[in-house]
């Protein structure tokens, strides 16, 4: 029988650089007992960019190569949107890098819609972000 589980907690490190503020999350999805993938999704002040309304970001989504194609990250999607509701946000989004082309499919299939893009620097090479938004329901 397959299990998965979230273990979440929350750091509230102010004035750490590698977390940047308080109000992030760290959630991991463990699938019969190891740990599987995770997740950081930033609230409030500690989102990388600022939207109209509440919002939450998912700022890392990650599932290790060994379960990829089980349906993980569309769970960790799910408990985002859900976390997400809790705190009363509207929107939630997420930066996608231009050229991961199944990303972008997977998270158009899900409801997420390209706003604007962002550039980000990979050492000293400009790349862009398409930034996604979606809109939930109340």
């Amino acid at each position: 029988m397959t299990s998965i589980q979230f273990k979440g907690f929350i750091l509230t490190i102010p004035n750490c650089n590698s977390i940047r503020a308080s109000n992030c999350a760290f959630y991991f999805i463990m699938k019969d007992g190891n740990t599987a993938g995770y997740m950081k999704l930033n609230f409030a002040e500690a989102q990388t960019e600022t939207y109209d309304g509440e919002s939450v970001e998912i700022e890392k989504l990650c599932v290790l190569p060994a379960f990829k194609r089980q349906g993980l990250g569309r769970k960790l999607l799910e408990f985002a949107e859900e976390t997400a509701k809790q705190d009363h946000a509207e929107y939630l989004w997420l930066g996608v890098w231009s050229d991961n082309d199944k990303a972008l499919a997977f998270y158009h299939e899900i409801g997420f819609k390209q706003t604007t893009t962002h550039t980000f620097n990979l050492g000293d090479d400009p790349q862009t972000d398409f930034v996604m938004v979606k809109k939930l329901q109340k």
